[in-house]
C-alpha cells in the first residue's frame, strides 16, 4: 500500500515538473521558425545503395533546420555519418537561377537551401551532389578529406544533373542546353548549342511539370550510347505578370503561361549518339555526333507526357497526349526511322 502511493506521488512531482518546465519555456513567433525545429531532427529524400549496403539521406543543419547536408546510415555497421556539411563545401549561398527556382517551386523544396537532392551511381562508388549552381561528386571509397571531386566551376547555373545507365557519364542542363560530362576522361560534351530565349533543351515545359508530374526532359539509352531529349519552343504560349509577395516588397515576373484555351508550346523530340571523348578533344569539351528528330506525326498540338526506352535501347515508347484530353496516344518508334504511319505503332484509348 505504502509503495504504491509512493510512486504515485512520484508521478505526481514528476507531472509538475514537465509542466513547469514546458510553462518556462514561451513559445514566439521566431522560435516557432528557429532551429533546432521543435518536433525534433528529421530526414529528407532517403535512398538505399543500389547494393543495399548505405542509406543516404538529407538532414538539416543544427543551426539551421532548412539547409540541407548529405548524410548516410551504414546499415551492417549501424552508424549515422556525415558526408557532406553543404555549408562547409559551398559557404556563400547563390542566387537560384529561374529555371532552377521554377523547378523547386513545382518539386515543393523552395523552402529549402543546401543540398535538396543527390543520387548514387549505379554501382554505388559515388554519390552525384548538385549544390550552389555546380556538380560534385563525392566517393564514399576515399577518406573524407579526399572524397569531393568537383565537376563544373561556371557561373551558369546546372541543373537536372544525373548518372547515366552504367556510371560513365553525368548529364545536366546548363543554359538552356543538355550538356554531358564524360567522368573518366574529365571533358564535357555538349549535347545541344541553340538554347536560350524561348528555346530550350533537354527540359520539362511548364505543363509537363506542373500537370504531369514530368520534370525531366531528357532520357538515356539503357547502353548509355545514345540519349533522347525534347526541344522545347515556348513562343506560341502568351506572356503574362504573375506577383512574388516578399516580407517587405512585392515584385512583378514576366512568365510564359499556357492558359486553357491558349497556344501550348511546340515540343519536339531527339536523339543524339554518345561516344566517349576522344583523347585528341580539347582539355575540358568534346563533340556529340549529329541529332536525328523522332517523327512523332504531323499534328504538333499534343503533350509529351512520358518518354522511356526499351529495355534493350532498340526503341523508345512515348506517350502522347492530344489536346483533347480523352486523347491518349502511345508511340513504339526506333530513333532514325521516319516514313509513314506505318513506321509507327500506336495504340490509342479512349478515356471516359
Amino acid at each position: 500500500m505504502h509503495t504504491r502511493l509512493a510512486s504515485r506521488w512520484i508521478l505526481l512531482v514528476l507531472m509538475t515538473f514537465t509542466m513547469s518546465a514546458a510553462r518556462a519555456e514561451k513559445l514566439t513567433i521566431e522560435r516557432l521558425f528557429s532551429a533546432p525545429d521543435l518536433s525534433g531532427p528529421s530526414l529528407r529524400a532517403p535512398q538505399i545503395s543500389p547494393d543495399g549496403r548505405l542509406v543516404a539521406y538529407l538532414k538539416g543543419a543544427e543551426r539551421n533546420k532548412d539547409r540541407m547536408d548529405l548524410w548516410a546510415y551504414d546499415i551492417a555497421k549501424g552508424h549515422h555519418r556525415l558526408l557532406v556539411d553543404s555549408s562547409k563545401l559551398v559557404p556563400q549561398e547563390h542566387a537560384l537561377s529561374s529555371e532552377e527556382e521554377q523547378r523547386r517551386e513545382r518539386q515543393r523544396t523552395s523552402s529549402l537551401s543546401g543540398i535538396v537532392e543527390y543520387q548514387f551511381s549505379p554501382d554505388s562508388r559515388f554519390l552525384l551532389v548538385p549544390l550552389g549552381g555546380d556538380l560534385y561528386l563525392y566517393d564514399l571509397r576515399a577518406k573524407p578529406n579526399e572524397a569531393v571531386r568537383r565537376l563544373t566551376h561556371t557561373a551558369s547555373y546546372e541543373t537536372d544533373a544525373k548518372f547515366s545507365p552504367l556510371g560513365r557519364y553525368v548529364s545536366f542542363i546548363r543554359d538552356q542546353n543538355l550538356v554531358v560530362f564524360d567522368l573518366t576522361a574529365g571533358k564535357e560534351i555538349p549535347i545541344t548549342h541553340d538554347g536560350g530565349g524561348v528555346i530550350s533543351f533537354g527540359t520539362a515545359e511548364f505543363i509537363a511539370q506542373e500537370e504531369m508530374s514530368r520534370t525531366t526532359g531528357y532520357w538515356w539509352s539503357p547502353d548509355e550510347k545514345r540519349i533522347a531529349y525534347t526541344r522545347v519552343d515556348e513562343s506560341p504560349v502568351p506572356e503574362v505578370e504573375r506577383f512574388e509577395i516578399y516580407a517587405d516588397r512585392s515584385q512583378v515576373v514576366k512568365q510564359r503561361y499556357p492558359a486553357a484555351g491558349a497556344p501550348n508550346a511546340n515540343v519536339q523530340l531527339f536523339v543524339a549518339p554518345i561516344s566517349p571523348a576522344a583523347p585528341t578533344a580539347p582539355p575540358s569539351v568534346a563533340a556529340a555526333g549529329a541529332p536525328a528528330r523522332v517523327d512523332l506525326g504531323s499534328d504538333t498540338d499534343f503533350y509529351l507526357a512520358r518518354v522511356n526506352w526499351f529495355p534493350d535501347g532498340s526503341a523508345l515508347a512515348v506517350q502522347r497526349e492530344s489536346a483533347r484530353p480523352e486523347d491518349i496516344e502511345f508511340v513504339a518508334r526506333r530513333p532514325g526511322s521516319r516514313g509513314d504511319a506505318a513506321a509507327v505503332e500506336r495504340a490509342q484509348r479512349q478515356v471516359g
